[in-house]
């Protein structure tokens, strides 16, 4: 639980200081901000509350993760299946596979360590 709880923590820091950091001062910063801080938020509740053994909370908090990122995904890889001209896109399709990989992981170990407390 305790690498769930770190690895929690670190990429809700990365994903909401990024998202801060890329959308801060310009007029639609939340509406297309919000998903991401409320993933974050979500991350770190989760992480607050597994202090106490509580697995359910994690396994939701990065059930939505993956869901924030398949969609992300989905959105970048467009751009390549369909050859259209995007700055990055390589490297942000790359990036995202690579954090859907470790949300995937992360609800699986999850429900595995809610399988063996019952």
């Amino acid at each position: 639980m305790k690498t769930l709880q770190i690895l929690a923590i670190g990429l809700a820091v990365l994903m909401a200081g990024g998202e801060i950091a890329r959308r801060a001062g310009t007029p639609t910063f939340i509406p297309l901000a919000l998903d991401e801080l409320a993933v974050a938020a979500a991350l770190l509740w989760a992480a607050w509350r597994a202090r106490h053994d509580e697995t359910p909370p994690m396994i939701a908090a990065w059930a939505g993760y993956c869901g924030l990122v398949a969609g992300l995904l989905a959105e970048n890889a467009d751009y390549l299946i369909h050859g259209r001209e995007k700055s990055g896109a390589v490297f942000y399709t790359v990036t995202l596979a690579l954090m859907l990989l470790v949300g995937v992981w992360a609800v699986t170990r999850g429900l595995n360590l809610a399988r063996r407390r019952r």
